[in-house]
């Protein structure tokens, strides 16, 4: 026969137990409540690079058609977040060290889906061209290895798509002029310190109206690549919850004329950077 002593033990220990096991299920529950309470009012910090008419300030606010996207995107989760204009290198940093939540508008390349999650939805399509000055005897026929001898002012750590890229790192473009903005890349081309810029097609063109120097430079329309941009985020439980979610509502609003909606109301998309 169990004697008493032995019965009362095991009550004990089981009661004992008991506590323990409704601790950590009371300790779980406030962590999870911590974070779903985290999810739902903490502000998120973006980032990127002044990109007009993409994402650019003006009167101390962001503006611009990729603004315009991520917020309607954001504003649809119920999420607030704040936007800060770094340089581009400094921004992706950011993003790889999950110092900031995302980083827009980004193409997509595998050394960097290495480091950061990329949404599986294109937040715009873009155009990537070549512009010279208008007086030049360029006579390019579209053919990328004709670029060779051509001195190319390009922004230092952006991507220009797969093409450009492969191009770069094969030395088919092999007389590179890096610049920290688009805008001082034009200033060199003014100046015949480059041959041609390379830029984002809408983005050259509100470069040459805001510089008042459309009639001084030309874009060469045998070169148009159609690059998609994306959002991206950093790559962790968090970054992951986040874009599903950006997935899943950037698709409704393609889905219910939003997506388009937003573009027309910039009214600074044509052509191909109107697509879907």
């Amino acid at each position: 026969m169990v004697g008493w002593w032995y019965m009362a033990g095991h009550l004990s220990n089981k009661r004992k137990y008991g506590h323990i096991r409704l601790i950590v299920m009371v300790v779980m529950s406030v962590i999870l409540l911590v974070h779903s309470r985290e999810g739902n009012t903490r502000t998120l910090r973006f980032v990127t690079l002044e990109y007009p008419p993409y994402q650019y300030l003006e009167e101390n606010n962001a503006k611009g058609i990729g603004v315009n996207m991520v917020n309607e995107v954001f504003n649809r989760m119920d999420k607030p977040f704040v936007i800060e204009f770094l340089p581009w290198g400094r921004a992706l940093r950011e993003v790889q060290a999950a110092r900031a939540d995302g980083i827009f508008t980004i193409y997509f390349s595998e050394e960097r889906q290495k480091t950061m999650l990329f949404s599986q939805q294109v937040l715009i399509n873009q155009s990537v061209s070549i512009f010279s000055n208008r007086d030049s005897d360029l006579n390019l026929t579209g053919d990328i290895n004709e670029l060779r001898q051509l001195r190319v002012g390009l922004v230092r750590n952006v991507s220009y798509g797969k093409e450009i890229d492969s191009a770069i790192a094969q030395g088919v473009i092999n007389k590179v002029v890096e610049t920290t903005s688009g805008t001082q890349s034009f200033k060199l081309l003014l100046a015949d310190r480059v041959d041609v810029v390379i830029s984002n097609q809408l983005g050259g063109f509100d470069i040459l109206r805001r510089l008042n120097i459309q009639q001084l430079v030309q874009l060469h329309s045998e070169y148009e690549f159609v690059i998609p941009s994306y959002f991206a985020f950093p790559k962790t439980w968090r970054g992951e919850k986040l874009k599903q979610q950006f997935d899943a509502t950037l698709q409704k609003m393609k889905s219910d004329g939003t997506y388009k909606a937003v573009l027309a109301q910039s009214l600074l998309c044509s052509g191909n950077d109107c697509k879907d």
